[in-house]
């Protein structure tokens, strides 16, 4: 642009020195990567012009550099920014004889725009930046009546055919959430918002290392200015979008840094004088003011019990110490950036409520560190009552966790209060974390919801605390679960162990072992308002469908593990022991069922044979599984004992969603001695086994579609040639479906023997066993002797958590029998019955 000679162009390249000393300064400083392909793809398609709030001689400079160094568009040309410090002594002296000349002549300095510099900037596509709030910009607008660069943009635009995309964007050299009052500091240094010069190099040099570049969503003038009413005049135009480019580049902010933080105290004040929790508290009281003073107090303590209290400190220290942690203890943390992409975008709707499976107790460390790694303000987690003690509750309090009792039952107050601190939250716009299942599962796949927190939260969005609900699912798998051990003694029957200082100190231990990868992976974000567009008839009560929804969307991104996939091999097909070409020829069915499916998988499945191989050095140096060779040593043949397959049930529950519709046709195939079976009692079948295990999967599709749902299911399976039509509707096994299908049915076997010996129980229970800890008890005696006896196969199916979830179904059976008045010798022939299905169907194909 050697024509115009202004002092705010960069377009020459740049000395040795300049060069060495500012790609070194700017070197470290990140930026948002999502973006790098759109920039290229825009600058192809028209020109690009940043958009930044404040002009700054510093910000144009790493902009300009940092840009350059990616070989992304960079801005050559910065109006009203007088760079002339930075230029080449011949430029410079060019630039001044400009000026002179052109002062000379006219009377007055040039402008870029009566020159026709921007003009021809936007001609031959040359990105430039744009100053949104500029004092100077705006004084000779305003009082001297010239154009400024926003103004002249929209002209321009008017006739052009190519596009001019306005892109905003901030820098951010530190992460502390922005506070609604200021601080001496602030008064001589700059607010943060604009921080001044001195505070702005300060602030640099400080967390250089952690600055972050980020986008706002582009703007298309050109598809803008088609969309505006003829009649609008280019000053409304001008002023609408610096307003619309200003709010993008707030609310970009918003998601790093969250909302504008107002103090504990102002929270607590606005949650304790909600007139609904006044109402309350002088309702209760009944007009006794000694009453009423002992109630307001007990309303501070109930907030006091709940609020989180966040400090940023809190969050710098976990980050140093977890990322340490994690590097001690496993292999990484596969994340995907595209999908955090998406959570990004989406955060501009409303508050993010992330709903990540429960797992492990890290779950929430891992998810925040992640998203804190990733340039995301971290979201406030309702954590349970359990974790409050000294010193933890103290410090997850002051890293955004707040606490929630099991129970408000007999607890009118609290839930008032916890009701209304939630929203107050929500309208702040803060993004929020809790966990839908309630509690961590102990058996590896997910628990059926809870849907007490949702319903909270979807009461706050309809009474306007917030525009929107944006819910985040999110699968977190683990190589190898932390709890495993205390899992296994859960399953048994032993009390859960109550969290105190003692255990965190013991938890050292952990740092000895290696845990293999963490998975974590983020299902398309869900608005409610696009929810309830989708399903208006749902509106007045959509709590339990968006529940399970949720635990839906959470199993389709759940990835499947190379541990998950091997425990599922050899506890379905090789319980009595196999050789590694047989072990991967089962994984290789498996697998290919599910990429038929689309189901996601671990990047290490790629090369399948390698993966098992190694997998399987593992689990013989974890003592899981052992080995014998034979004497020319030319093949090993391996085993798993007993007492170490509940162990890897866990990782096979894990992605036991993905085949347990399937293994419920094949269990039904496999059971009797009919030659062909008719497709009525397939279908009847499988509403069978669906009801019986009601509260034990979470399906995919409702119940009303069965018969659809059972046509399909056939449909792989006549695909995978296993089964042929023998006519009449019926179904024929094929020689392939005797060998196979016993593969898809041992999915499903654990689950029918230890819901065989719930029934059992029950039918042999005496009158000292009637409680339900007693009754628990005994079914796991019952199930160790029988698995001693031969009389089922599964050791795992000994678990408590499975006989609770059983209990519940042969209670419900039993009400619904005595509600039709039969009497209890019917009822027990009724339950012997179901027993004998139950057992005919465990046993079902071979082993």
């Amino acid at each position: 642009m050697k024509k115009h000679p202004y002092p705010f162009i960069l377009d020459h390249k740049p000395g040795f020195f300049l060069s060495w000393f500012f790609y070194r300064l700017f070197k470290r400083v990140h930026l948002n990567r999502d973006m790098i392909e759109e920039l290229r793809r825009l600058h192809r398609k028209g020109t690009v012009v940043y958009a930044i709030k404040y002009r700054g001689h510093l910000d144009y400079l790493l902009y300009h550099y940092r840009f350059r160094m990616e070989r992304l568009p960079y801005p050559k040309i910065a109006f009203d920014l007088n760079m002339a410090m930075f230029l080449p002594l011949s430029r410079l002296a060019r630039v001044i004889r400009f000026y002179a000349v052109s002062f000379l002549k006219k009377g007055r300095l040039p402008t870029p725009f009566a020159s026709g510099l921007l003009a021809d900037a936007v001609e031959r596509r040359i990105p430039s930046l744009l100053f949104l709030v500029n004092p100077k910009s705006f004084r000779r607008h305003y009082i001297h009546a010239e154009k400024d660069h926003l103004h002249a943009l929209l002209e321009i635009q008017k006739d052009r055919e190519s596009p001019i995309y306005l892109v905003p964007q901030l820098v951010l050299y530190k992460t502390t959430p922005e506070k609604d009052y200021h601080t001496l500091s602030d008064i001589f240094f700059g607010f943060k918002d604009r921080p001044g010069t001195v505070r702005k190099i300060g602030l640099f040099f400080r967390y250089h290392r952690r600055a972050f570049i980020d986008f706002g969503k582009p703007l298309d003038l050109k598809a803008y200015l088609a969309s505006r009413p003829p009649g609008d005049s280019l000053e409304d135009l001008t002023a609408r979008v610096r307003q619309l480019l200003i709010d993008r580049i707030d609310a970009q902010k918003r998601i790093i840094l969250g909302p504008v933080m107002k103090s504990r105290q102002q929270i607590r004040e606005s949650v304790l004088k909600d007139p609904e929790i006044v109402r309350v508290v002088e309702k209760t009281a009944g007009g006794d003011r000694r009453r009423l003073k002992q109630l307001r107090k007990k309303a501070g303590a109930y907030f006091d019990e709940i609020a989180a209290d966040y400090n940023d400190a809190y969050i710098q220290m976990f980050n140093k110490g977890l990322t340490w942690l994690w590097k001690k203890m496993f292999q990484g943390i596969d994340v995907d950036p595209g999908e955090l992409a998406v959570i990004r975008e989406q955060a501009r709707k409303g508050p993010l409520i992330y709903i990540p499976s429960h797992k492990s107790h890290i779950d929430y460390l891992v998810l925040n560190h992640v998203l804190y790694q990733h340039h995301m303000h971290i979201p406030r987690i309702a954590a349970g009552r359990n974790l409050a003690f000294w010193p933890m509750g103290h410090i997850f309090r002051k890293s955004g966790a707040f606490f929630i009792r099991r129970t408000f039952k007999g607890a009118r107050l609290y839930a008032r209060v916890f009701e209304r601190y939630v929203k107050a939250l929500l309208e702040e716009k803060h993004p929020l974390e809790f966990f839908i299942e309630g509690g961590r599962s102990r058996s590896g796949k997910l628990i059926l919801p809870k849907i007490g927190f949702l319903s909270i939260l979807l009461k706050g969005f309809h009474e306007g605390f917030c525009e929107d609900l944006v819910f985040v699912p999110a699968s977190i798998s683990y190589d190898r679960i932390l709890e495993e051990k205390s899992y296994l003694r859960e399953l048994g029957g032993a009390e859960k162990k109550k969290e105190n200082f003692f255990q965190v100190l013991k938890a050292r231990q952990f740092l000895k072992r290696r845990y293999g990868k963490i998975y974590i992976r983020f299902a398309r974000p869900i608005s409610v308002r696009e929810y309830l567009s989708r399903n208006p008839a749902a509106a007045d009560d959509i709590h339990r469908p968006l529940a399970f929804e949720l635990i839906r969307a959470i199993n389709r991104v759940t990835l499947v593990t190379p541990l998950s996939l091997i425990a599922s091999a050899i506890l379905t097909r090789h319980r009595r022991g196999f050789h590694l070409s047989e072990l991967i020829a089962t994984a290789g069915t498996l697998l290919a069922f599910l990429e038929k499916r689309g189901v996601p998988r671990a990047t290490t499945l790629e090369s399948l044979e390698e993966s098992m191989e190694e997998t399987l050095a593992l689990l013989v140096n974890w003592k899981v599984a052992g080995s014998l060779k034979d004497v020319n040593g030319s093949e090993t043949f391996y085993f798993v004992d007993e007492d170490k397959k509940p162990e890897l049930e866990y990782y096979k529950n894990s992605i036991i969603h993905c085949f347990i519709r399937h293994a419920f046709v094949a269990v039904s195939l496999l059971t009797g001695t009919e030659e062909a079976k008719s497709r009525e009692r397939i279908m009847e079948d499988f509403r069978f086994l669906k009801r019986l295990f009601a509260y034990e999967f979470i399906f995919e599709e409702d119940a009303a579609d069965n018969d659809a749902e059972v046509d399909r299911l056939m449909e792989d399976f006549r695909d995978g040639s296993l089964v042929e039509e023998a006519g009449s509707g019926a179904w024929r096994l094929t020689r392939l479906g005797f060998e196979q299908l016993p593969l898809w049915a041992g999915f499903a076997r654990t689950f029918l023997e230890s819901y065989w010996i719930a029934g059992r129980a029950l039918a042999l229970r005496e009158k000292t066993a009637k409680g339900t800890p007693a009754l628990l008890k005994n079914m796991g005696y019952l199930g160790l002797r029988y698995h001693k006896m031969g009389l089922i196969g599964h050791r795992e199916a000994v678990s408590q958590i499975t006989f609770r979830n059983a209990l519940r179904f042969w209670n419900e059976e039993i009400r619904a029998m005595k509600t039709s008045r039969k009497e209890d010798g019917p009822i027990r022939d009724h339950l012997s019955r179901m027993g004998r299905r139950l057992y005919d169907m465990a046993h079902c194909g071979s082993y």
